[in-house]
């Protein structure tokens, strides 16, 4: 719709015109013959017809005109919005940015300028400026002139020319000549995540409000997906770290504990190889056996996959299977069992926790408890599962083993699945690892 001023034109020029007309005609009609006087209004009313119309059509044009650029803005907007969420590379993100920038406000040039703690540039990635002319321009600019202002005051800044402001501090050699200027900062909760800039308008002497208006939106745009990249880069690190804390947790308690048992096989077999060469002999089938296993482990962890191992079965069957080699590896008399109601009770992951659990706790006994009996139990109390596994070993300081003897992995390994680990010891009171995990609601109906 045509602004009013526009619209009040229309109806009160014509009739001015008319008024002027007839004005004209009273004057006119004693001064020259009839004929003539009404040749002078009718030319004196065309020039005016034609004066109105071509006023009244260039503005029109021109609103016209506004009106397209305001909608290839909105497109490039639209555009840019929609580019910026697809991407989450941080580096990428930032370059798209300026590059949009600068089409959206029909710019030569542009650049997000990214600050450090002590208001230092850290990042300035440019668009419209080659990379031999990054070179030749130098370092990165520092931050005291415009690009301070901006980053210090954090509004809008929009100039005729830079030139003109007086905290301009001019161009380096070699910088390329900039006059119009349009910057703003991204800001995101009010905290500043960089300043876009804009030199050189294309088509006119400055940037326009509209200018201003699309890249305050862009810049609104840009700060969410700034924000994007960098919670998908933490998040790529802490996948990372977890991912490095299952694989220790899963090597502690799978490939390490097997090779703890192979060495425990060949220490036998180098007791027995002069007394007993056959049986040392079969203790070093086995061993090789073993070392072929746990090989096969490790290369499916370089090639990233996880082993299946015991905790794929069911636990009436793998807890048995790890008392078994606790018997052979350390001559432990082991006392098992197991409730196929309570293994039962439990999902994948319950059930996976459990088998690491007592594999890392009969490890321990194994590893360090110098004990000739231990136990190892599954159970249900009311909706609670329960593995207890105890030793009538030399026990520890649990004050002081903490993060020792596999307990970090099982505590963890209980937290991830909302279970509760304890632990009882006293030196030369043997010990006893005791794992709770609640049963689903449905698995107690």
């Amino acid at each position: 719709m045509l602004p009013r001023r526009y619209r009040l034109a229309a109806f009160v020029l014509p009739a001015v015109l008319i008024a002027l007309l007839v004005a004209l005609d009273y004057l006119l009609e004693p001064l020259l013959p009839s004929g003539l006087a009404h040749l002078v209004l009718m030319v004196v009313g065309i020039a005016g017809v034609l004066a109105f119309s071509s006023a009244i059509f260039g503005r029109l044009t021109a609103l016209y005109q506004r009106d397209e650029e305001q909608a290839a803005r909105l497109r490039a907007l639209n555009v840019a919005g929609i580019s910026l969420t697809s991407e989450l590379d941080a580096a990428t993100v930032l370059q798209r940015v300026a590059d949009q920038a600068r089409e959206v406000a029909d710019a030569k040039y542009a650049a997000l300028g990214v600050f450090d703690e002590h208001n230092d540039v850290e990042q300035f990635i440019t668009s419209g400026i080659t990379g031999e002319e990054r070179v030749r321009i130098g370092p990165l600019p520092r931050g005291r002139g415009i690009l301070g202002v901006l980053q210090a005051e954090q509004r809008t800044l929009r100039l005729r020319r830079i030139s003109d402001h007086p905290k301009s501090v001019g161009f380096p050699a070699n910088h390329p000549p900039m006059g119009s200027f349009l910057g703003t900062p991204i800001l995101y909760r009010g905290v500043s995540l960089g300043n876009l800039y804009l030199t050189e308008k294309q088509h006119g002497e400055q940037f326009s409000t509209d200018d201003e208006e699309a890249i305050r939106t862009l810049a609104a745009q840009a700060a969410i997906a700034i924000e994007n990249s960098r919670l998908y880069e933490q998040l790529g690190r802490v996948s990372v770290h977890e991912e490095r804390q299952r694989i220790g947790m899963d090597l502690h308690d799978g490939v390490i504990q097997s090779l703890y048992g192979v060495s425990l096989q060949l220490e036998d077999a180098a007791e027995r190889v002069q007394s007993e060469p056959q049986a040392a002999r079969k203790i070093l089938d086995r061993a090789v056996d073993r070392l072929n296993a746990s090989i096969a482990d490790l290369r499916n962890y370089v090639l990233g996959l996880r082993p299946v191992r015991g905790s794929d079965r069911p636990l009436t069957e793998s807890l048995p299977v790890l008392a078994a080699q606790a018997r052979t590896n350390a001559l432990l008399d082991v006392d098992v069992s197991v409730s196929a109601d309570a293994a039962a009770a439990l999902d994948d992951p319950g059930r996976e926790a459990t088998f690491y659990i007592a594999a890392d706790a009969l490890g321990n006994v194994q590893r360090h408890a110098r004990a000739r009996r231990a136990s190892l139990r599954l159970f249900r109390e009311d909706s609670t599962v329960v593995l207890e596994v105890s030793d009538d070993g030399v026990g520890f300081d649990y004050e002081r083993a903490v993060d020792g003897h596999g307990l970090r992995n099982m505590r963890e390994r209980a937290f991830s699945v909302g279970g509760r680990l304890n632990v009882r010891t006293e030196p030369g009171q043997g010990s006893r690892v005791r794992f709770e995990l609640p049963m689903h609601d449905e698995a107690t109906r």
